[in-house]
């Protein structure tokens, strides 16, 4: 350990020193490099959220609108049913009708 120590001239220490600082900038390079990555990527999302956003919105407007129709399509099949139940019942009374005249007359 002492031999390793002991060859650490002050220029070899400048030399180290150097190369540090020379790393250190490449890394303070990088990590600029990584906030601006980021930072058009977050405006990205934004962009694309916001784009999503109107995209909702207008099928909220459609799905309204389609919702109107579905609510009276339901109403006129009900009305349909009411009719149909009511021509059943109607024709079952004749039916009984007849039966109940050639039964017992």
């Amino acid at each position: 350990m002492e031999a390793a120590r002991a060859t650490w001239t002050d220029s070899r220490l400048d030399d180290l020193k150097g190369s540090v600082a020379v790393i250190d900038a490449k890394v303070t390079r990088l990590d600029t490099k990584v906030d601006d990555g980021f930072a058009r990527l977050d405006g990205r999302i934004d962009e694309g959220l916001g784009r999503l956003d109107g995209r909702i919105d207008e099928t909220n407007g459609r799905i309204d609108e389609t919702n109107g129709r579905i609510d009276q399509m339901n109403h006129t099949m009900l009305q349909g049913m009411v009719a149909l139940i009511s021509i059943i019942t109607v024709l079952l009374s004749i039916l009984v009708g007849i039966v109940a005249t050639k039964l017992f007359f």
